[in-house]
């Protein structure tokens, strides 16, 4: 037969076909069983050479195990073909069924079933009861079976929107990983030649000033990169913490000082009222620094010269902790308070024209304490009277006490002055020939012997040749990826590895580790970052 043609690519487009059993089927045949009284209920889906079985309740082996038959078995295929019931009392005296060789395989002789269809009218299979006994069915059989088609077709169609929306996720987040990529990745060798020209004393004041202008601009273009990655991760549910105990303290005193310069320029005061006595958060440190130190630059940039920021720390009642950041700035009008921590929300045209950004900071900052189980809020008399937003967290108790913060603070802060060790032989493999360039100059300036390749097969070829210390390489390359690469430089020889690149997700930063590289940079990167990654790989 050639009717079921035109419905096979609907099927195929459910996802159902070989997929396994799904307890919001099989729920539906059990009832469909019990309120029926039969020993077999199904939900059959008739393909153009089979029917498979979704869900099966009482069906005899090997056909339960197989959840499939030819099309020669089977009496769904009629209902299929038909788009109507199909109704028989006794499979022996029916014409249309009695050589199917169910009747004598499956022991198939009373069968009731209706339609599986969708929107569109493609009619996918049948929801079917069976008997081994003759049985008249009833009109009010028919239509409990009718219901519970209709209930597996809601099913279906929130299985497809389910899978349709879980794969424009995926669709949109390979599409931010790469916008990500793209966009770093020319800007990575900018930074990299701004900060060692910041950096370099022997260059006039004038072209240090200009580097450290450079230096700024690209830095927060990377940090408007950041933030749209950090609102996908949190909307997605994927935003991965690596949770510690943490001196809330000593994280509040290096988030004034991160924020004193920008503050400074602005020639607002800013004002860190410390707690009584130690608290202690569990959480990921990186994550807590940028929330509060997105709080502290929002509260910054709403405050006119001559203004105030407070920032306060104390206990709020059983194993929580509160912290307060208070300007005296612009304020929020009332309407405005409820939405203010919404991506993309910055209280209206005027703020955003006058201010810039995305409005992307304070929606990061809630789904960050949200992912901690904490709380954010925000609180304002009004317009120029100024804002109060409050973060509380659970606490634990601090176990160090005894020890100074400063001290907490020195000892968590790598050694400074320290330079790795110089005449490494060094391969560096990038398809961006500006990277390339920068990266391997830089190199060579700290008296390391760099070979540069801008391909996996460059890269092997030189391998070949010279047995290097490091590589430094990006993941996208021309010809396969840094991952390949890494994992067939190790399988010759012991070599240490930097995952140098624009993809920087979780995954991503996991695939790398995986593969064998030691440490992952994620593009834009200083050159200062690569100098100290060095250093502690060759300690």
């Amino acid at each position: 037969m050639t009717e079921h043609l035109p419905r096979i690519p609907a099927l195929q487009r459910t996802g159902l076909l070989d997929s396994p059993p799904e307890e919001c089927f099989d729920r539906l045949t059990r009832l469909a069983a019990k309120v029926l009284r039969t020993r077999v209920a199904l939900v059959s889906l008739v393909d153009a050479d089979r029917q498979f079985f979704k869900s099966c309740v009482g069906l005899p082996e090997p056909w339960a195990s197989l959840r499939e038959t030819p099309l020669s078995h089977s009496f769904c295929r009629h209902v299929a073909d038909s788009g109507e019931p199909l109704v028989v009392p006794d499979a022996r005296e029916c014409p249309l069924v009695r050589d199917n060789p169910a009747v004598a395989d499956l022991g198939v002789i009373a069968y009731a079933g209706v339609p599986l269809a969708t929107p569109g009218g493609d009619v996918l299979g049948s929801f079917c009861v069976i008997d081994t006994e003759p049985r008249q069915w009833s009109a009010d059989d028919l239509d409990i079976l009718k219901e519970l088609a209709a209930s597996v077709m809601t099913e279906v169609g929130l299985k497809q929107a389910k899978d349709a929306a879980e794969s424009a996720n995926r669709v949109k987040d390979r599409f931010l990983a790469t916008l990500s990529h793209e966009l770093r990745t020319p800007i990575s060798p900018a930074l990299m030649i701004a900060t060692s020209m910041a950096a370099d004393e022997a260059l006039p004041p004038q072209v240090r000033a200009d580097a450290r202008t450079i230096q700024r601009n690209v830095e927060l273009q990377t940090r408007l990169i950041d933030d749209l990655l950090d609102v996908t991760r949190i909307e997605n549910g994927k935003l991965a913490l690596h949770p510690e105990e943490v001196d809330l303290h000593g994280l509040l005193t290096d988030c004034v000082a991160i924020c004193a310069a920008e503050a400074g320029a602005r020639r607002v005061r800013v004002d860190y009222r410390p707690p009584e006595r130690p608290h202690a958060v569990r959480g990921d440190p990186a994550r807590l620094r940028q929330v509060f130190c997105n709080l502290l630059k929002n509260a910054t940039k709403f405050t006119p010269p001559g203004g105030e920021v407070t920032v306060a720390a104390s206990g709020a009642g059983e194993r929580r902790v509160r912290v307060t950041v208070r300007d005296t700035g612009i304020g929020v009008e009332p309407g405005v308070l409820t939405t203010m921590f919404d991506p993309y929300e910055q209280g209206g045209r005027a703020i955003t024209n006058e201010f810039s950004g995305l409005g992307l900071g304070l929606a990061i900052s809630k789904g960050i304490v949200a992912a901690h189980g904490g709380t954010i809020s925000a609180a304002s008399d009004g317009k120029g009277r100024g804002t109060t937003l409050t973060v509380e967290l659970p606490a634990e108790a601090a176990t160090f006490a005894g020890t100074p913060p400063d001290a907490r603070r020195q000892q968590s802060r790598p050694a400074e002055g320290v330079r790795q060790a110089a005449g490494l032989s060094i391969l560096v493999v990038d398809d961006h020939q500006d990277t390339l360039n920068a990266m391997s100059r830089l190199l060579r300036r700290l008296d390391h012997r760099v070979t540069i390749a801008d391909s996996k097969a460059a890269a092997l070829t030189a391998a070949d040749g010279e047995a290097f210390d490091l590589v430094i390489s990006d993941i996208g390359l021309p010809d396969g990826s840094g991952l390949e690469l890494m994992r067939e430089l190790l399988a010759r020889r012991p070599i240490k590895g930097i995952a140098l690149t624009g993809y920087g997700l979780d995954s991503d930063v996991q695939a790398t580790r995986s593969a064998g590289f030691d440490a992952h940079l994620t593009k834009p990167i200083k050159f200062g970052d690569v100098e100290e990654v060095i250093r502690q790989l060759t300690d």
